[in-house]
């Protein structure tokens, strides 16, 4: 058997030169006591960290091990669904040698020692799968994003796989390994940390490196990993920009029914919610929801009692909440026009404009199938509506018409909104064509 056929098996750690399989070595070496504080550090391949000792410890060992190979793969566990932040519960971290180490912040006093450091080292390749939110919640505790980061999801696409391929079903794809999906919804602020629940967790590190071995192999083959890169670092810091509370308007949902006015008082809502959930430390929008907010903008209601009686309204909403958006919708009311915000969003399409996002749409979706990627990766749907909306004066300098995008399908679809491409269909070949006009 070959070395690559015997690597789709199990994970493998190459020091000294030998396969060492440490795939199932702490599962088998892990015994809990009942009521332990935290797990005993029972392998020289793992460790639980929750005290100075271990901390220190810990930075010993990645020292060693990012020494001989500069990647560390983590991941992140958090509580965010009950409260207004985040709280960071676990960061795991492996590194190549097979070494993996749990993290509990909160024993730790949020105390991150080496791994501060580490993420924001420039000589350091951080690997991570869909690492959105890991990097926000990271880059609030750091003050700025961890980089240089390696996204295997991202990679993954640029492979021929899903732009939404979950971890688990790309570590069976590309190394023959199914991961149990018991623990995914884990409650992981509980202590101590259920044997499933700490397999679960190193087990969201342990294959990242083989990963990344072998996307990188794939994209650099494909000649791709440059794509993949730019993508990388797109998407992973985009998610890391927060809006301030005069900016929080821009993400409820429905606003595009308000005109300036109505606008203008949704940013005042905006705020008065995001103040109030903080102060109860809940999400915002378990405090109001979005449709109710719109409905206060669009009547700009400034009575209390009609707030209450409007539809949407929460039946717990009460008389104190009822007069503090009140006096939002008047703040709002009262902003000059010139000085209301102002949406992005382009104008219906007409007849014509809608047939040509559907030409331009086809464009993407060819270029897709011949380049064995996700379509949405190429382009969106807001980016081929703007071209369409605004096909009388086509912005060519933008995103789509540069870099790798820009050779892929940025150069047909300028050639379509120009008149010089074609889309039309080969009976012999029973495929769509894309063809050049003389």
């Amino acid at each position: 058997m070959d070395d690559e056929s015997e690597q789709a098996k199990s994970p493998r750690d190459y020091r000294q030169g030998k396969f060492v399989s440490v795939v199932n070595e702490s599962v088998m070496q892990r015994s809990f006591q009942s009521g332990a504080t935290a797990p005993d550090n029972y392998s020289p391949t793992s460790l639980y960290v929750a005290d100075a000792e271990s901390l220190e410890t810990l930075a010993e060992r990645l020292q060693t091990a990012l020494a001989e190979d500069p990647r560390l793969a983590f991941d992140t566990e958090f509580i965010r669904e009950r409260i207004y932040k985040p709280v960071l519960e676990i960061i795991q971290v492996a590194t190549a040698d097979g070494f993996i180490a749990v993290i509990d912040v909160p024993a730790l006093n949020g105390e991150l020692g080496i791994l501060r450091d580490l993420f924001l080292d420039p000589n350091v390749v951080k690997i991570l799968h869909a690492g959105g939110q890991d990097m926000e919640i990271l880059a609030s505790r750091l003050g700025q994003a961890p980089a240089p980061v390696y996204d295997t999801q991202v990679a993954a696409a640029f492979a021929g796989y899903s732009l939404q391929t979950g971890y688990g079903a790309l570590v069976q794809t590309l190394l023959g390994i199914r991961l149990a999906k018991d623990e995914g919804f884990a409650d992981w602020s509980r202590r101590p940390l259920t044997p499933a629940m700490r397999d679960y967790a190193e087990n969201d590190v342990r294959y990242l490196h083989e990963m990344h071995d072998k996307l990188t192999t794939m994209l650099t083959k494909r000649g791709r990993a440059g794509w993949a890169s730019d993508q990388m670092l797109r998407s992973l810091l985009a998610g890391t920009e927060e809006l301030p509370a005069t900016e929080l308007w821009r993400k409820v949902g429905g606003k595009n029914v308000l005109d300036a006015r109505g606008l203008a008082v949704l940013r005042e809502l905006a705020i008065w919610r995001d103040a109030e959930a903080q102060r109860r430390d809940k999400p915002r929008r378990s405090v109001v929801k979005d449709d109710f907010l719109i409905e206060i903008a669009r009547r700009a209601a400034t009575e209390p009692q009609a707030i209450l009686s409007l539809r949407t309204a929460p039946p717990n909403l009460g008389e104190k909440n009822a007069q503090g958006l009140a006096e939002a919708v008047k703040k709002g009311v009262a902003v000059a026009p010139e000085d209301r915000p102002q949406t992005d969003q382009l104008q219906p399409l007409d007849e014509q404009g809608a047939v040509l996002q559907e030409m331009l749409n086809t464009v993407v979706r060819l270029r897709a199938v011949e380049e064995n990627l996700p379509p949405s990766l190429l382009a969106s749907g807001e980016d081929l509506r703007t071209l369409a909306a605004e096909r009388a004066r086509p912005n060519f300098e933008g995103a789509l018409f540069a870099g790798w995008r820009g050779e892929l399908v940025g150069a047909p679809l300028r050639e379509l909104l120009e008149g010089r491409l074609s889309i039309g269909y080969d009976p012999k070949r029973k495929r769509v064509t894309l063809e050049q006009k003389p």
